[in-house]
């Protein structure tokens, strides 16, 4: 398992953007950026139509606003929000999400002109998150199917005025599925089904189901690509790392997004989650961590037709309260799970920019985002 994680931060993000709505949230002063490296401009390939994403979390001694305007300045194009199945269907066919993520989001980002990376869990990595009186079904039970294509009808009224750059259907759904090849069918026809609903009633918005990278090479590969033959783009999460957590090296960005899109050949591909720690646990560093950086953009511009949006994870290292929920909620706490978790933020969780920050920076600026 390497992410998601951001649901919990998400929502405690949205703690302040609740309090912003009423206006009791000072705004303080955005810091300066200082440009501190130059690259070529005939090095790069403009941004262009491609889409540039913060995941942007909050700071302790900082309001929502402060941070959404770094992550604006940064060149963020489109934020992340992911919610859950079971947070909104509270009972069979009721839905009272409390707080409601989804109106709150509609108001908030649409009046800050931001488009949103949404997620809807019925998956979230190692966690099924199902109404509890399904979780006992096939995912292609025609009720789990119809009632998630209900849940869909109730997210579309929230959503009225909110752009959206994609609709996943699941996040990480390979790790909780695994080889299971009869899973992966029932899956698929859940996908299959919900995906088609969900364009009659999101026109024009790229529809998917996030895969992490670290399992197409292997068994996964088959049913990968199957179930990604109804997506309208390939929706994935990279983190560079070994099994313990430990980083593999920022150059291995190159060859890793060869096998991404010779395996997808022909499909547009959507980096919704991409992340590299600079924790001293996961055998990383700030510098490595913006020599990634640098990787993950000359990357891109080679792969600049196929791969269309990368989001990074995450603006701001969260807390160490936020650490310790995760680690709850993923049931890991290894050393070099919890210092992922705890690093890979652009800023440490002081709001002191990182190396990794200040490359992110010159890269944005040299492609015109």
């Amino acid at each position: 398992m390497r992410k998601t994680l951001l649901i919990r931060l998400v929502s405690l993000s949205f703690v302040l953007l609740l309090c912003l709505a009423c206006g009791q949230v000072e705004v303080f002063k955005q810091a300066e950026i200082v440009d501190t490296i130059e690259i070529p401009v005939g090095e790069v390939v403009t941004g262009g139509d491609r889409i540039l994403v913060l995941d942007v979390n909050e700071l302790d001694d900082k309001d929502y606003d402060y941070v959404l305007n770094v992550a604006k300045k940064a060149g963020a194009q489109a934020v992340t929000l992911a919610v859950h199945w079971d947070d909104i269907e509270t009972a069979p066919g009721l839905f009272n999400p409390d707080p409601n993520w989804l109106a709150v989001a509609n108001q908030y980002y649409s009046a800050n002109e931001m488009r949103v990376a949404l997620t809807i869990a019925v998956i979230d990595t190692n966690n099924l998150r199902v109404p509890a009186d399904l979780k006992d079904k096939s995912f292609d039970d025609p009720q789990m199917i119809t009632r998630f294509n209900a849940l869909l009808d109730y997210a579309s009224t929230q959503l009225p005025d909110l752009k959206l750059t994609n609709l996943a259907i699941g996040n990480e759904i390979d790790i909780y599925l695994g080889s299971d090849a009869e899973q992966w069918a029932a899956y698929e026809v859940f996908f299959r089904e919900t995906s088609q609903h969900a364009r009659t009633l999101f026109s024009g918005v790229p529809i998917g189901t996030k895969i992490t990278f670290e399992n197409i090479p292997g068994k996964i590969k088959p049913f990968a690509q199957s179930i990604n033959q109804y997506s309208d783009a390939v929706f994935i999460t990279y983190y560079p790392l070994e099994s313990d957590f430990s980083v593999r090296t920022p150059q291995t960005a190159q060859p890793d997004f060869a096998v991404l899109t010779e395996t997808f050949a022909g499909q547009p591909i959507y980096l919704l989650e991409v992340g590299y720690p600079s924790g001293e646990d996961n055998q990383s560093s700030y510098e490595m961590q913006q020599q990634f950086i640098h990787e993950m953009f000359q990357v891109w511009d080679a792969h600049a037709d196929q791969i269309q949006l990368i989001s990074y994870t995450w603006l701001n290292d969260p807390s160490e309260d936020s650490v310790q929920w995760l680690t709850h909620y993923y049931r890991m706490s290894s050393k070099g799970f919890i210092s992922y978790l705890a690093t890979l933020g652009l800023h440490t969780n002081t709001g002191e920019a990182k190396p990794a920050f200040q490359q992110w920076h010159a890269e944005v600026q040299a492609r015109g985002w």
